[in-house]
């Protein structure tokens, strides 16, 4: 068991390097190609999605000696950056994460855009619509951790919402480790995820303390991790209503909100 966890910390490592590596090159090309117009360039988007999802599959990568303090910063590098970014292009309210449109698709993030900004999209290039609004679709950042566990572990998302809810609580709780216990409840069309002790929530309070919005806007680790495998599992669309903290000093506990559309209880 020892081994197999040294190994699976091993590939994070690789992985996050590989990541991090991509969204340098991608920085660099949107840089040198349109150094005036960067900022609305959707390559800027996908290089921080790459970015922060290596630097936080290297903040999982470490051994026990990691400082929880440190790996819950790393987790969340570049968020605001990207949050900021995401709203000077218009966006606004909860990113929806989109299914897999087939059997070897995968989970998509759609990120709604005010409707004063669509003159500015112009022939719509990098944008798309859905159910009527106007946004750009991204890689979700979680989606190179959901991958990755597809392939080193041999990860199979169940489509029944009992059994996909306990893949979760394993993925939480044993394979990453981050909490020590996930309670899951389910009223209607929400269902709320209760992390109990969970590693990176000092970073987590930090950035909900400077721009609450930016959870929903663009969901990050864990809370992105839990709508991508919902999304994939019950192939509905989901979105992340709200983020509330108790980090008091005998819980770290974490309460997720999230609506699913498509999927009856």
């Amino acid at each position: 068991m020892k081994d197999m966890v040294m190994d699976r910390h091993k590939h994070y490592r690789i992985a996050s390097y590989l990541l991090i590596g991509f969204a340098v090159l991608l920085f660099l090309a949107v840089l040198l190609s349109d150094p005036q117009g960067y900022m609305q360039n959707q390559l800027l988007l996908l290089g921080a999605t790459g970015f922060i999802g290596g630097a936080f599959l290297f903040a999982l990568g470490g051994d026990d000696s990691v400082d929880a303090q440190l790996a819950s910063r790393l987790s969340l590098q570049g968020i605001s950056t990207l949050g900021r970014t995401i709203r000077d292009l218009g966006g606004y309210g909860a990113a929806i994460f989109l299914p897999p449109e087939s059997e070897d698709g995968e989970v998509m993030q759609f990120i709604p855009t005010q409707p004063a900004c669509r003159p500015f999209l112009g022939d719509g290039g990098g944008f798309a619509c859905h159910n009527g609004s106007t946004g750009t679709i991204t890689h979700p950042l979680a989606g190179p951790i959901l991958d990755d566990l597809k392939r080193d572990n041999d990860f199979v998302l169940p489509s029944d919402y009992g059994l996909l809810m306990g893949a979760i609580r394993e993925v939480c709780e044993d394979l990453l480790s981050v909490v020590d216990r996930v309670d899951v409840k389910r009223e209607g069309d929400t269902v709320i995820f209760t992390l109990h002790n969970y590693l990176l929530i000092p970073s987590c309070a930090s950035l909900r303390e400077a721009s609450p919005e930016f959870c929903a806007l663009c969901p990050c680790s864990i809370c992105s991790l839990i709508a991508c495998m919902i999304a994939d599992g019950l192939k509905c669309e989901v979105s992340l209503d709200h983020v509330t903290q108790d980090d008091g000093a005998r819980s770290h506990r974490m309460e997720i909100y999230y609506t699913l559309k498509g999927h009856a209880a």
